[in-house]
C-alpha cells in the first residue's frame, strides 16, 4: 500500500510539471503573438526575391537609401520626407536641387557620407544612423550591410532594362511598405505616357530617326549604350532607332566608330555636357563631323527629381522630352512644357514656374 502512495504521489508530480510546462508554452506564444500584432510586423518580397520581414508603416521612421534614383521614387511616394536620414549624394547631384527643395527642403541635411563612389556603405557610420529600413541595388551594395539587425531592401529587379517596369516594380513596392495608395502613381502615369506618345507618333510617315545615347564622355573616354540597355526603351519609345544597337550594354567607342554611325540626335547623359560638344572643345574630340554637330541636335539629358536619362520617379516623362527634341513637329516644345508642368501637379502635388521648368530643360553649364 505504501509503494503504491508513493507511485501516486510521482505520477501527481510529473503531470502537475508537464500542464505546468505546457502552459507556460502557451502563455509564451500568446504573449509573442501580442507583440507581433502590437509591433505590427509584415512579410515582404524585395525585387531580389528576398523574403523581408518589416516594421508597419507608422514604425519605419528612420529610411537610409544606398541606391541614388530610387530615392527619386521614394520622394514621390513619401508624405513625410524628413524620415530619409542618409543617401547616396548622387541622388542630390544627379538631379536639380531646386527641385528636390520643393519636395524635401531639407534635403541637404541628410547624411551621405557613409557610402563611398563605388557604393560601398560604412557599417559603423551606417548604424550610427539608427536606420529602420535601409534600401540598396543588388549584390555590389549588399555589402557592409548584411549583418545590420534592420531590415534590408533589395531594389533591383535582376535582367530587367526596361525603365517602365522597373520604375513600377520599385514604386509598388514601397508603396506596399509605406502602405501608400497607388491611386497616384508610376503605373497610371508610364500609361498616360505611352498613350500620349503613341497617339503623337501615330501620325508621322516618315523614316525613322537615328539617335545615339552617350552615357558619359569624360578624360577623353566616350562610353555609350547600346541594346540590352535603358536606352532601347527611351528610343522605342520615342520612335528612335539605336545608332549603336550592334554593340550589347554599356561600352567605350572611338570618334571613329561615331563617325561611322552618325546618329541623327545624340543625347548626353553625365560627364562633358553638350556644349562642349558643340563647341568642340574637347581635345582629341572632332566633333565637327558629325551630321548631329552640323545640325546642333547634341542634347543633355534634363535633371528634374532625378535624371531623366536613368530609371526615376520622372522616367514617363522621358520619352516624350525626346519627341519634343527628335520630331518638334509632331510634339512642341510648348506643348512638352505642358505635360511637364501637369505631371509634377499630379505626381508630386506641386506647381512649376515657367522659368524652373525652362532651367530643367537648358542644356547643362559646362564647368571651367
Amino acid at each position: 500500500m505504501k509503494s503504491k502512495k508513493i507511485l501516486f504521489l510521482i505520477l501527481s508530480i510529473v503531470l502537475t510539471v508537464a500542464f505546468t510546462g505546457c502552459g507556460a508554452t502557451e502563455n509564451a506564444s500568446v504573449t509573442e503573438s501580442k507583440n507581433l500584432s502590437v509591433s505590427g510586423m509584415r512579410t515582404i518580397t524585395d525585387l531580389g526575391g528576398n523574403t523581408v520581414t518589416v516594421p508597419t508603416a507608422s514604425e519605419i521612421q528612420r529610411v537610409v537609401i544606398i541606391s541614388p534614383p530610387t530615392t527619386s521614387v521614394l520622394l514621390g511616394v513619401l508624405s513625410d520626407p524628413d524620415r530619409i536620414v542618409g543617401a547616396n549624394s548622387r541622388a542630390f547631384t544627379t538631379s536639380n536641387t531646386e527641385i528636390v527643395s520643393k519636395l524635401f527642403p531639407n534635403w541637404n541635411g541628410v547624411e551621405t557620407s557613409f557610402v563611398s563612389e563605388g557604393f560601398v556603405s560604412n557599417t559603423e557610420e551606417l548604424l550610427n544612423l539608427n536606420p529602420d529600413i535601409v534600401f540598396y541595388y543588388g549584390e555590389a551594395q549588399k555589402s557592409g550591410i548584411e549583418n545590420l539587425g534592420v531590415p534590408i531592401i533589395d531594389m533591383m529587379k535582376k535582367g530587367d532594362n526596361n525603365p517602365e517596369t522597373v520604375t513600377i516594380a520599385w514604386d509598388n513596392l514601397m508603396r506596399e511598405i509605406f502602405e501608400v495608395d497607388n491611386s497616384v502613381s508610376l503605373q497610371n502615369e508610364w500609361e498616360a505616357s505611352n498613350k500620349k506618345g503613341a497617339e503623337v507618333l501615330d501620325t508621322y510617315t516618315g523614316e525613322k530617326k537615328t539617335a545615339l545615347f552617350l552615357f558619359s564622355n569624360t578624360g577623353g573616354v566616350i562610353s555609350v549604350y547600346g541594346s540590352g540597355t535603358y536606352a532601347d526603351t527611351w528610343f522605342e519609345k520615342s520612335g528612335l532607332v539605336n545608332a549603336a544597337a550592334e554593340i550589347s550594354g554599356q561600352a567605350e567607342v572611338s570618334m571613329e566608330q561615331l563617325y561611322e554611325w552618325n546618329p541623327d540626335f545624340i543625347y548626353v547623359f553625365i560627364g562633358s555636357p553638350a556644349s562642349a560638344m558643340l563647341k568642340n572643345e574637347i581635345n582629341g574630340q572632332d566633333w565637327s563631323l558629325l551630321s548631329a554637330y552640323k545640325n546642333n541636335t547634341i542634347f543633355d539629358i534634363p535633371q528634374g527629381i532625378y535624371s531623366w536619362g536613368a530609371p526615376c520617379s520622372d522616367a514617363p516623362l522621358t520619352p516624350l522630352w525626346m519627341i519634343s527634341k527628335s520630331y518638334p513637329e509632331l510634339l512642341s516644345e510648348s506643348d512638352f512644357k505642358m505635360l511637364f508642368k501637369d505631371y509634377y501637379s499630379r505626381m508630386y502635388k506641386i506647381t512649376l514656374e515657367e522659368e524652373l521648368i525652362s532651367a530643367v530643360l537648358s542644356p547643362r553649364q559646362l564647368q571651367k
